[in-house]
């Protein structure tokens, strides 16, 4: 398994705020980035460039991370753009986020999503790229239930998965069981720390009241996620990709955050 990062937090306005990121991750120890579609409209045109620039920091870009706003025709379409910037640049994978939850997703919603995840998978295999989806905390695939319905009605050959230590917690799941339950189906992984004793129904009130107001997610090893027992299921489950460190929220700057993550991937992780 490989170590990353995701860059996002540092900004997506300028090609400045990614070569900070880069500079700064480098020189913590990280060599492999993920980011956000604001990055693919921003370098739109001029992947050479970006490829220049990831290539002198001695980075290989890994993923790009896209949503689904909705689950129309238009939207599968729009996705081809994102797809062709991962073939130039060289990411294999395309993680994407459903919808924003608003209450209990319903099976029509579900198989529609269901419907328009294939598409965008069967795309995503013409670019020589993954698609994994992303369960997440507040989004229409969020708990056990809602990943289930999607595993049974999308092609496992087209829609893999990218499970998040942190929303796992958040979706009221045990992290190592779900890897154990879709071994083989597992092609990303995101790690953050979360306080697994959370109170979800006060956690998802702060975050539709006050999103950027609250502490959402910690540095790895600052809360009580089992870190080397997710590693280990893995290796148990044959999974031999990209775990990648993203916390939407660090505790002290960019920087900080990101060294504090690595030192302890390093000491208790030994990777």
């Amino acid at each position: 398994m490989q170590i990353g990062y995701t860059v996002w937090t540092w900004g997506l306005e300028s090609q400045e705020n990614l070569e900070t990121a880069l500079k700064e991750l480098k020189d913590i120890g990280y060599n492999k980035f993920e980011n956000f579609i604001g990055m693919a409209d921003m370098y739109e045109g001029r992947t050479d460039e970006f490829n220049l620039l990831v290539e002198n920091y001695g980075f290989e870009f890994i993923a790009l991370y896209h949503y689904i706003k909705d689950i129309d025709a238009e939207n599968v379409e729009s996705s081809r753009k994102y797809l062709e910037f991962c073939q130039k640049t060289g990411a294999r994978i395309m993680n994407i986020q459903a919808p924003d939850r608003n209450g209990k997703p319903g099976e029509e919603h579900l198989l529609k999503l269901s419907d328009t995840l294939n598409k965008i998978g069967a795309m995503a295999r013409e670019y020589d790229v993954t698609l994994c989806l992303h369960p997440h905390f507040q989004m229409t695939v969020e708990q056990a239930d809602e990943i289930d319905f999607i595993a049974e009605h999308t092609d496992p050959e087209l829609v893999k998965f990218c499970f998040d230590t942190a929303h796992t917690v958040l979706g009221g799941m045990d992290i190592c069981q779900l890897l154990r339950k879709y071994k083989g189906r597992i092609g990303y992984i995101h790690l953050k720390d979360q306080d697994t004793g959370v109170s979800i129904d006060e956690y998802r009130k702060k975050w539709i009241e006050d999103f950027d107001g609250f502490q959402r997610f910690f540095e790895l090893g600052t809360k009580n996620v089992n870190f080397p027992k997710v590693v280990e299921t893995l290796r148990e489950t044959g999974y031999d990709g990209y775990l990648v460190v993203e916390n939407d929220t660090p505790t002290t700057g960019n920087y900080e955050g990101a060294l504090i993550s690595r030192n302890y991937i390093r000491e208790n992780l030994n990777m």
